[in-house]
């Protein structure tokens, strides 16, 4: 548990990292893209996973222990040949195991694995593609480490050539957020498309409120890491309508609008900060 001071407000901010937690889409016709949810320990033979164009069999094994009611390890057998082995720790009890398979429109295919733990968490989380007999890891869905924790994955989706993830996180910036990043197909790879996502969901949502109060004294940036044009006092109200997030997720920005005055941009924090040094007054943090 973080420290004390931070307790207020806990169920609620557990609760919108909870709410919809990796909500999925139907599956759509397999003659363009395809969003399928798979079952652990059941054989799938009517799936292409390779990206031949060939229905593949796909096992992915997970033993479950009754006991402990927790999964012990899980492996994807691909056509007989084991392509993954997918570690679940006993230190880390894994609830449950949720796998996808991705088709683009393209006719790339990909397999969606999580494993989630307390507090919904998602350790080693990715999006894989088959290559040379195994499964190679092109988006890592648990990459958030430097902006904050408690990270899921709310929503997958699948449109054309592009993948979206909808990300719950629990922000060192604002506390508990949600928002959507696309991963566009592009010359081979998969590559994040946005830096730039609206925020989905805040604690303000819950405390039916439109406006952050800054707790500290910010300057307001022309553009993420720019120029400053302006001082963001404390006391001061704000909206916040999205943040600035690399591709590596090691810097974010929030876009402010400040009341009665000008927007623009301010550094969020990439560590969990001291008492009292928050940078709005409305942020709490859980677990």
């Amino acid at each position: 548990m973080k420290a004390n001071y931070f307790t207020r407000g806990l169920a609620a901010a557990v609760f919108l990292l909870a709410v919809g937690f990796f909500m999925v889409t139907p599956a759509s016709a397999e003659a363009k893209t395809a969003n399928n949810l798979l079952e652990v320990n059941k054989t799938y033979t009517q799936y292409d996973v390779t990206g031949d164009k060939k229905a593949d069999k796909l096992l992915i094994s997970a033993p479950y222990n009754e006991r402990y009611q927790m999964y012990e390890g899980c492996d994807v057998f691909i056509n007989g040949k084991k392509a993954l082995s997918y570690n679940t720790s006993t230190s880390l009890y894994t609830y449950s195991i949720e796998a996808r398979r991705l088709k683009l429109d393209n006719g790339k295919t990909y397999l969606a694995l999580l494993r989630t733990i307390e507090n919904y968490d998602i350790p080693g989380a990715a999006i894989y593609q088959y290559k040379k007999g195994k499964l190679k890891k092109v988006i890592d869905l648990d990459s958030m480490s430097k902006i904050g924790y408690h990270n899921n994955v709310r929503k997958i989706t699948v449109s054309g050539n592009k993948i979206g993830v909808t990300y719950g996180e629990m922000s060192y910036s604002l506390g508990a957020i949600s928002f959507r990043l696309d991963y566009q197909y592009k010359k081979g790879k998969m590559t994040q498309k946005t830096t730039q996502p609206k925020l989905k969901e805040t604690y303000l949502d819950y405390l039916k409120q439109s406006y952050w109060t800054a707790n500290l004294t910010m300057n307001v940036l022309k553009s993420p890491g720019g120029k400053k044009i302006a001082t963001l006092k404390p006391e001061k109200k704000v909206k916040i309508d999205k943040i600035y997030l690399n591709a590596k997720h090691t810097k974010i920005y929030l876009h402010v609008k400040i009341k009665g005055g000008k927007s623009g941009w301010v550094k969020g924090l990439t560590k969990y900060p001291n008492e009292n040094a928050t940078l709005f007054k409305e942020v709490v943090y859980a677990g």
